[in-house]
């Protein structure tokens, strides 16, 4: 008994010396790499960012980089390395695409690589800077425009990039809001190879007034959900309703659909005691208010524009989707 456990524990010892020193020879799996993204600036927002969806899940910490006037993904087989070192060469004066073109040059694995930067410079222009290593999975695209680049490798059609820019530029509303049309869009035509399963939004902004506590001024994220796309764009309705200055560009009529939204759920948190109809009454305005103040950074109350009573609509669309346990209540009157 005991030569045959010792026989065992040898077996098993070799086993593991083995598999381990293959896995060790193996190469990188380039197929688990696909993923699409639109980096863009905005001059009049002030704002950077990009939208990210891909198969794998750490997208939040693989491919985006940046801060307030800059914007850097590194895809494909994605280099943080290479993502810091387009950074730096951007700051000490370099256009994007010589920075992009200079770290790929010494890189040995930059066939491999998918780079891209987007650059807002103090004058308002945007700068932009992409490269397609030629070893990049099937099938792969880029598109530039203004004031934004889109790439994508290891997707289901070449026309992925196509949609995404034409999504983006048919869109309205804040750049983060943008940023998921410019994702959805794409998802109309095709998706990862591997799957849409995570995503990140992120945009930086160093001039808002939530620039006093971050200067990420939108984030929505999703890890390893066949729904992650959807995941997204809750996590960055949350996100962007609670913590970032609500934007003139993210205004939406307050018709029927939008105010029962907002009164249901004022209704369940026990803000709003009125009737359920179009109707906008100074204590709807004020349950609102109420809840404003107990949730959320920065006031968003309804406005009248041009004779039309308005709201901001990320927060409508987050009202629709939150989870109400998680947001606090009415305060009971004191007795």
């Amino acid at each position: 008994m005991k030569l045959l456990k010792r026989g065992l524990l040898v077996l098993s010892s070799l086993l593991l010396a083995s598999s381990t020193a293959s896995a060790a020879d193996r190469p990188i799996n380039t197929r688990l790499f696909g993923t699409r993204a639109i980096l863009a600036c905005d001059p009049v927002e002030k704002s950077c960012g990009m939208g990210v969806i891909t198969f794998p899940s750490g997208v939040t910490g693989l491919v985006p980089y940046g801060r307030p006037g800059l914007a850097v993904a590194s895809m494909s087989v994605p280099s943080v390395d290479d993502a810091h070192a387009v950074m730096a060469r951007i700051d000490s004066g370099e256009a994007p695409q010589a920075a992009i073109d200079a770290v790929l040059a010494a890189d040995p694995w930059a066939a491999y690589r998918q780079l891209a930067a987007v650059k807002l410079n103090d004058d308002g222009s945007v700068t932009l800077g992409q490269r397609t290593g030629a070893q990049n999975s099937l099938e792969t695209c880029d598109v530039r425009g203004t004031t934004y680049v889109v790439q994508a490798n290891n997707q289901t059609t070449a026309d992925m990039c196509r949609a995404m820019a034409q999504g983006f530029e048919q869109a309205r509303g804040s750049l983060p809001q943008r940023l998921l049309a410019s994702l959805k869009a794409g998802a109309r035509v095709g998706q990862d190879n591997n799957g849409d399963r995570s995503g990140v939004i992120r945009v930086w902004n160093g001039t808002d007034d939530s620039a006093l506590y971050t200067q990420v001024l939108a984030e929505g994220t999703a890890y390893a959900s066949t729904k992650a796309l959807r995941d997204m764009e809750v996590t960055l309705n949350r996100y962007q309703a609670t913590i970032a200055v609500p934007n003139p560009a993210d205004l939406v009529p307050m018709n029927l659909v939008n105010t029962l939204v907002v009164k249901l759920a004022l209704r369940k948190l026990g803000y709003y005691k009125g009737p359920m109809d179009a109707s906008w009454s100074p204590s709807a305005e004020k349950a609102l208010a109420d809840f404003n103040w107990n949730n959320i950074f920065f006031d968003k109350p309804t406005v009248v524009v041009n004779g039309v009573r308005k709201i901001d609509g990320v927060l409508v669309n987050f009202l629709r989707d939150a989870d109400l346990g998680a947001l606090v209540r009415a305060t009971p009157p004191a007795q």
